[in-house]
């Protein structure tokens, strides 16, 4: 239990040190927004970046001004929203046999339609080992939470491909939505090549079929914490020169910026990330925008949407995604509706976990096989105080 007490010494020089900070992202803040209005030629400032080549991922405006702002579109009367969410149980090395699950929440919403929602939730239980082999080596003795992760976000993808599918209407266009990036950061933590390939070719497939079948996908993501287009902005001000100037932008996020930049309903031009894991993504390769997201008493809060370049390449397609989020979130206080849909669907609650080991052990007691956990994780279970 927390000592309240200790930790009310602790808090006391909280309020100090956060005024203190805000300070330091104010002086930042005005750096970064003096550079961003002085960049007239986006394609002289990228060539500086291929020049000086920094260690800091770099966004790339697609745009020929970087300054390009847009008011994002109403949704159609009309529309199809289909959306996915993820959770698991992550491998527990505390009890045997060793396993894991994947739960996916999915949600469908004809909207502007007397047509029902449909919400569902579909487990995938892992027990067997060839079910994972292939992406394991003698490194590692059992699945990792980095590949557990990156396994569910394939079964979120698939999930909503097949259910986007399912839902299709002819007569009306349809959106397919995700909560999070796009862009498998994780994979990277592996230190593993060939298993990061392989994760990052069976993600690159599915969003393939996405584009085969003429379906827009995006991910939202909500207070992003990503530095990219500030980055862009340290190479317009010369930070990697010989002779940087004494105030760098380190340490100052995208959203802060755009929250200066952008009013509400608006968003931000086009850029394409600079992460290296996108090599891989060949002509998937992620793009994303910043979007104003109006709130109470006019203030905002800024989301990154991403999605493949081939969305991005549909303006129509770009106006149908911001229109269809925006409203959403209108509707959701905040926060896309039909992701807060597709989560509840998908959360695994602590007494489900409880309920999952239980069958588990049930099982195979009636098996007549021996169920086996640490006596810390019993402990646990069976608290004495």
């Amino acid at each position: 239990m927390l000592d309240f007490v200790r930790f009310q010494q602790q808090l006391r020089g909280f309020a100090a040190y956060q005024q203190q900070r805000r300070d330091w992202l104010q002086e930042k803040l005005q750096a970064a927004l003096d550079a961003w209005q002085q960049v007239d030629d986006v394609r002289q400032l990228l060539a500086e970046v291929d020049r000086v080549r920094p260690s800091w991922l770099v966004a790339r405006p697609l745009g020929k001004r970087l300054q390009e702002r847009v008011v994002v579109p109403e949704r159609p009367a009309q529309v199809t929203v289909v959306a996915a969410d993820g959770s698991q149980i992550f491998p527990d090395r505390h009890v045997e046999p060793p396993c894991f699950l994947l739960n996916v929440g999915r949600v469908a919403f004809q909207l502007g339609t007397y047509e029902p929602v449909r919400l569902e939730s579909i487990p995938r239980f892992y027990f067997r080992q060839e079910d994972v082999q292939d992406l394991l080596d003698e490194r590692m003795e059992t699945v990792s939470a980095e590949i557990v992760s990156a396994l569910r976000d394939a079964f979120e993808l698939e999930m909503l491909l097949e259910l986007a599918r399912d839902v299709r209407r002819d007569d009306r266009p349809l959106v397919a939505l995700l909560d999070g990036t796009l862009i498998r950061w994780m994979i990277r933590r592996l230190h593993q090549r060939e298993l990061e390939e392989e994760l990052v070719r069976r993600y690159v497939y599915l969003l393939e079929q996405f584009q085969e079948a003429g379906i827009p996908v995006a991910s939202y993501i909500s207070m992003p914490g990503g530095a990219e287009v500030v980055n862009l902005l340290r190479v317009a001000r010369g930070e990697c020169s010989p002779d940087p100037p004494a105030l760098l932008l380190d340490g100052l996020t995208d959203r802060l910026l755009f929250g200066h930049l952008l009013r509400p309903g608006e968003r931000s031009g086009l850029f394409l990330s600079g992460s290296h894991i996108q090599q891989a993504y060949t002509r998937h390769r992620i793009v994303y925008t910043y979007v104003a997201v109006p709130g109470p008493y006019g203030m905002a809060e800024i989301a990154r949407v991403e999605f493949p370049a081939w969305v991005a390449e549909n303006s129509d397609w770009v106006d149908l995604v911001h229109g269809v989020l925006l409203k959403e979130c209108e509707k959701g206080g905040g926060y896309p509706m039909v992701l807060t849909e597709a989560h509840e669907q998908a959360v695994i609650r602590a007494s489900e976990r409880e309920v999952f080991y239980e069958l588990i052990s049930r099982q195979l007691r009636q098996q007549r096989l021996p169920v086996t956990q640490s006596r810390k994780q019993a402990s646990k279970r069976r608290p004495v105080l």
